[in-house]
């Protein structure tokens, strides 16, 4: 989970000096003076390290939610009610699985896979026979 905080941070940083950098090229810089170069730099270093900043609180918002140091009666009552009802959607996955597997077209498509499995299988038991006596 670190790893891809640290990985979006990294595309955030890149996509920003991206930006900069196209909003630079795309403008002739010439016509400002050092002191207006120096201070659009420093804005745009500003706004990539603000929106670091905030993109880790994001993080850590949608993190709150599922951390149980935050609660109370109601919020437990919520977290519970969510957890019943993605049984629930998982409970109607399964039956919707099942009642579209049960479907002609779909049952010869699965008679195919389970034929192409079969093949496969004796492919790799051919395979196995002829590689295994070489080790």
């Amino acid at each position: 989970m670190r790893a891809m905080r640290v990985v979006k941070l990294t595309c955030m940083v890149a996509a920003c000096l991206i930006g900069a950098v196209g909003l630079l090229v795309a403008q002739d810089l010439s016509k400002l003076t050092e002191v207006q170069k120096k201070q659009l730099n420093d804005w745009m270093a500003e706004r990539a390290e603000r929106m670091i900043t905030a993109h880790r609180l994001e993080g850590e918002l949608n993190r709150a939610v599922n951390d149980t140091t935050h609660t109370s009666p109601e919020i437990e009552a919520l977290r519970k009610r969510c957890q019943e009802l993605q049984d629930e959607l998982s409970r109607t996955q399964i039956e919707l699985r099942k009642k579209v597997m049960a479907l002609p077209a779909l049952q010869e498509k699965n008679a195919k896979l389970e034929q192409e499995r079969q093949r496969i299988s004796e492919l790799s038991d051919k395979v196995k026979a002829v590689v295994e006596p070489t080790r």
